[in-house]
């Protein structure tokens, strides 16, 4: 009988209380918060790869233009030096205005003092 009385005596286990729906209700809200901090995250990198793409697009436009006016300033400096050669000009103003080159007796020179 002593391991009746021992049995009494000891202190009887709690039992346990029923989980809480209030924890478990946290639990659903802040697996809902960080599914919208990771969406709204992703949202971010999303744009931001969108605003680099078209940046991205931008610039090789703008290269293909700088090219293209590379190319052109090329072509005008080719057309100005060929109209600015003397032999043109030498045979516009015979053409146009009747000059004539000046034969070796007909030129002077002038020599100043120092």
């Amino acid at each position: 009988m002593a391991t009746w009385a021992a049995e009494a005596e000891r202190p009887q286990p709690k039992p346990r209380p029923a989980p809480r729906a209030v924890k478990r209700q946290r639990r659903v809200a802040g697996g809902v918060v960080w599914i919208g901090v990771v969406a709204v995250l992703l949202a971010g990198v999303v744009a931001l790869n969108v605003a680099v793409l078209r940046l991205n697009m931008k610039l090789d436009r703008l290269g293909q233009e700088r090219a293209n006016l590379r190319a052109e300033n090329a072509a005008l400096s080719v057309q100005l030096s060929s109209q600015a050669s003397a032999p043109r000009i030498q045979r516009l103003a015979a053409k146009r205005l009747g000059f004539v080159q000046a034969t070796p007796d007909q030129t002077s020179y002038l020599t100043l003092p120092h």
